[in-house]
């Protein structure tokens, strides 16, 4: 389901571990937006991500497309790197294993 109005969208920023972010998160391109595709997050962080969630920054950089969204990812000088992401209210979840929700 598609979200033309970009004021029913919910944004937050999400904090993961550089290297939780590299072993547990895809991303895909869909409909010009740079859109969380898979999260297989170890149970310790939780379902963070839902269906339909969309990257519109990381850490306050504004990637225009997937590759430069993994190349801030990977130029991160934070052990922690903070995903700016619009949110679909209601949208599935992307469980992980052995998640309680």
């Amino acid at each position: 389901s598609e979200v033309k109005d970009e004021a029913h969208l919910q944004k937050l920023d999400i904090f993961i571990p550089l290297a939780d972010i590299n072993s547990y998160l895809k991303l895909t391109e869909a409909a010009g937006q740079i859109c969380v595709s898979q999260w297989t997050g170890p149970c310790r962080l939780g379902c963070l991500f839902h269906h339909g969630d969309h990257i519109v920054a990381v850490n306050d950089l504004q990637p225009q497309d997937v590759e430069e969204a993994y190349f801030f990812i990977s130029r991160s000088a934070r052990k922690e790197v903070k995903l700016t992401v619009c949110r679909i209210p209601h949208s599935d979840i992307f469980h992980v294993k052995g998640c309680s929700c």
